[in-house]
């Protein structure tokens, strides 16, 4: 019998800005779930701090999205959720666990 979880794949939307100090750990709580997400986009917000460096440290685990402004987090999970590939769509802080 084919497992139902198998037609699901979630997209983790994480919108960051300035979030140097969290980021890192938002994206290991994603990776360290027991049913993993089909992918992670972190929209960056026009920060002006290492957040942008700490994503990309994540190497392809992780989709980052640079925004050219800052339009707050709105503005920045609307961005994810049009580039999210995934049968749903799951929002996380960048400064959740």
């Amino acid at each position: 019998m084919a497992d139902p979880r198998d037609d699901i794949r979630f997209s983790v939307v994480i919108a960051a800005y300035n979030a140097e100090q969290t980021i890192a750990g938002a994206i290991r709580s994603c990776l360290e779930q027991s049913f993993p997400p089909h992918e992670i986009i972190v929209v960056d917000d026009a920060s002006t701090d290492g957040t942008v460096a700490t994503v990309r440290s994540f190497g392809e685990q992780v989709m980052l999205v640079c925004m050219e402004r800052n339009g707050g987090p709105a503005r920045a999970r609307n961005r994810g959720m049009d580039t999210a590939t995934g049968t749903h769509i799951a929002f996380l802080d960048a400064d959740d666990t």
